[in-house]
């Protein structure tokens, strides 16, 4: 598995392989949930066992480059590091690591996340080095102040970082968890833990007052949002605190998942409505995201099936509607259908107003449908 996920010409050393693995199939590391991965690897005592390698890991959108050292010959001896911020842990005595990085400290060579559990404290020291950082960009030091005062973030949702490392820094990220609240979606088969928002704002220019946000979701979001139109973030106004921004993107959010629901409503009740109206002439529909339905009409003898599809746009969007013959086929083999334009829909009218309309003008353009099939088609074979 190791070798799968990184080109290593040397062999690792049988004792640091399963603590490596287990960092390298954690993917729910900080607020990305992404995976750390093994950049290179070396071997300080013979090309068949490696015991130093270069780890990337994910941290407010960017990649922090760590070098971990293994001594093979003692495997009892925990791991040194090498980081590429110069500035952390520069000053840092030997009893303050040991606090703060306790499973270093107290090394424990037969513990599976011996590793793991290294890394993340490391982390979250990393963490509280560039909140520090902060106090050097007034600016950046308030906004970040009256983020944690507000109710809605946590200090665990949030990450932050000043680019470049070991200088004076010209950008400053904040790499901010959404919570999004889905509970009311009943169209969910499962709940997923990946359901995800992630909002980065990039400060830069002169007094921090060139901001930039950017939202990215889980793709199992991006399921859940299909169909209602782009994500567009609002512009960022220099005036405008951090906490209110973030505020506002979280009501954002909260609407489209609000139109998700009434939307899911509006197509149960025009569901219900049809059924109770047409139930006999219903062939199927959309039992879970009430997405369609279907059913036969006769007309004089010529049967023909409607097609009903409700767009997540619903009832602001109108239905799809489509005749389909079932006499006669396409040259392609495929059976003659006719997609229903210019019925009279109004999005405030009422399921059975909506159904009834719709029902009206089927009836007075059957006849066109069935002499268009017998023209564009030939007749299958009985």
């Amino acid at each position: 598995m190791l070798n799968q996920q990184c080109a290593i010409l040397t062999v690792i050393d049988s004792y640091i392989e399963p603590l490596l693995n287990r960092v390298l199939t954690t993917d729910k590391l900080g607020i990305c949930c992404e995976a750390i991965k093994v950049d290179s690897m070396s071997s300080s005592c013979g090309k068949f066992q490696g015991d130093r390698f270069k780890l990337s890991i994910p941290y407010a959108k960017q990649n922090l480059t760590w070098n971990v050292f293994f001594d093979s010959q003692c495997p009892e001896m925990g791991p040194d590091f090498i980081f590429n911020d110069n500035t952390f842990l520069a000053d840092m005595d030997v009893d303050t690591l040991s606090v703060k990085v306790p499973s270093l400290a107290k090394w424990n060579p037969n513990d599976g996340n011996a590793l793991l559990n290294v890394l993340m404290e490391l982390l979250s020291c990393y963490k509280q080095h560039q909140i520090q950082l902060l106090q050097k960009q007034s600016r950046l030091q308030l906004e970040y102040n009256m983020l944690m005062e507000s109710t809605e973030i946590k200090p665990e949702d949030v990450e932050i970082i000043l680019l470049p490392c070991s200088s004076k820094p010209v950008e400053a990220r904040f790499l901010i968890s959404l919570s999004v609240d889905l509970s009311q979606l009943q169209i969910r088969t499962c709940k997923s833990e990946s359901d995800v928002a992630i909002l980065l704002i990039i400060f830069s220019g002169a007094d921090w007052s060139r901001i930039t946000p950017q939202l990215d979701i889980s793709k199992s979001l991006e399921k859940i949002f299909s169909g209602t139109g782009a994500l567009y973030l609002p512009y960022f106004v220099p005036d405008t605190c951090l906490t209110h921004y973030v505020s506002n993107i979280k009501r954002y959010i909260a609407a489209k998942v609000n139109s998700i629901v009434q939307s899911l409503e509006k197509r149960r009740e025009y569901i219900t409505t049809f059924l109770a109206l047409k139930r006999k002439a219903c062939i199927e529909f959309d039992t879970i995201n009430c997405n369609y339905v279907t059913c036969l009409l006769t007309d004089d003898g010529f049967s023909t099936v409607l097609h009903i599809q409700l767009p997540l746009g619903f009832p602001q969007e109108p239905p799809m509607i489509e005749l389909h013959s079932i006499y006669h086929m396409t040259s392609q083999h495929i059976f003659y259908s006719e997609k229903v334009k210019s019925y009279p829909y109004n999005n405030t009218w009422s399921s059975k107003i909506m159904i009834l309309k719709l029902f009206k003008y089927i009836n007075n353009i059957i006849k066109k449908f069935k002499l268009n099939s017998i023209k564009n088609c030939s007749e299958t074979q009985s």
